[in-house]
């Protein structure tokens, strides 16, 4: 399917997702969001696609929702509700994020530029980030007038705490990616010309890996951020129950006796 505001690339088992939209710093808008669902949705469906990784072009990963859209609207028709075109982009940025944590394969965020807004909790969705060294995180609502959304308000008070949240909120600074790194944003700060060779490496790792474990381990790890401990260890329990039903088990368990690495790739 030919998009008009990302690409979908597959290669073997890795398929990367591109916001293509760098003349506008890769700016949200229903159309990027409906797209990107749909890509999503691919991934899910194409068995032979094992690791999802989500990048953008030009000097930015994602500047959050497009400001553009937002003044054309205000300015061009003045007495209709701007929350309604508020409501509807937010909406669908929201079924994009649904979409990437309920997906059962890992994803992956690799943050070649500014990571701004909506995009920084398109980001905060993924899985593992991969950030360049000229990447820089921002939550700017508050300057025009609007709180975070994205997720934000759930992912960086679920990481940072609500104190510092509160701060990057109420501030609007931007992180650069060593002091993202530092706070436990992301996983991986690299020298921008490595980004793609560095995330590669890792796509390749995890495509490597047991598919049915990992998107069970993705489940669990999403619901332990709600459950008490004791619902947690349930959900644990039925999860390792699975799994060694499977054959990605049984492979795990002969590969670790015969001393080799096990050849999850099959299955």
């Amino acid at each position: 399917m030919d998009y008009e505001s990302i690409q979908l690339k597959k290669i073997k088992t890795v398929a990367t997702i591109v916001l293509n939209r760098p003349e506008h710093l890769n700016a949200l808008n229903v159309v990027m969001c409906n797209e990107l669902l749909d890509a999503i949705k691919q991934c899910e469906w194409d068995e032979g696609i094992r690791v999802v990784v989500l990048t953008g072009t030009g000097k930015a990963f994602c500047s959050g929702g497009d400001v553009h859209d937002m003044r054309r609207f205000i300015t061009t028709r003045l007495s209709a509700n701007p929350g309604r075109m508020i409501e509807e982009l937010v909406t669908a940025v929201n079924q994009v994020l649904l979409a990437i944590r309920k997906l059962r394969k890992p994803v992956i965020a690799a943050l070649n530029g500014f990571c701004s807004g909506g995009g920084a909790g398109l980001a905060q969705a993924c899985d593992i980030l991969i950030a360049a060294e000229s990447a820089k995180l921002h939550v700017p609502n508050i300057r025009i007038g609007l709180i975070p959304d994205g997720g934000n308000s759930f992912f960086l008070v679920q990481k940072l705490g609500r104190h510092k949240a509160a701060e990057l909120y109420f501030t609007a600074e931007p992180l650069d990616a060593h002091e993202a790194y530092r706070l436990g944003l992301l996983n991986q700060v690299v020298p921008d010309e490595k980004l793609i060779l560095e995330t590669e490496r890792l796509a390749e790792k995890l495509a490597n890996g047991p598919r049915l474990a990992i998107g069970l381990a993705k489940s669990v790890l999403d619901m332990a951020a709600y459950n008490n401990l004791e619902t947690q260890l349930e959900v644990e329990k039925e999860a390792v129950i699975t799994c060694s039903g499977t054959k990605e088990f049984k492979e795990g368990i002969e590969a670790f006796f015969e001393k080799r690495e096990p050849d999850f790739i099959k299955f």
